[in-house]
């Protein structure tokens, strides 16, 4: 599957919501977000957040719950997997 087909995929998986913690594994934005903040509830995000997971929404595939962050950390270390994928197109969309 092209890098491409693999990230839509992600996004459209990323859409599900999810309540409860969660973790942002994505990469750290100035004054908006920072890598492996632990958020009480997906539903009550701060409005920066919520404004920049709506400019990127790729972004959405790297907040995770807190039960599923382990695993997601690991996978962040290769970067043809699926968080790695979601996680380079987040960063080059950041440049």
């Amino acid at each position: 599957m092209s890098e491409r087909k693999q990230t839509a995929a992600a996004e459209n998986t990323a859409a599900v919501e999810k309540t409860g913690p969660v973790v942002y594994c994505g990469p750290s934005v100035k004054n908006t977000v920072k890598q492996f903040t632990v958020y009480s509830d997906s539903d009550a995000l701060p409005d920066a957040v919520t404004d920049f997971l709506n400019k990127i929404p790729a972004a959405r595939g790297l907040m995770v719950p807190i039960a599923d962050f382990a695993n997601t950390r690991a996978t962040l270390e290769n970067p043809k997997s699926g968080a790695g994928i979601i996680f380079a197109a987040v960063k080059a969309a950041l440049n």
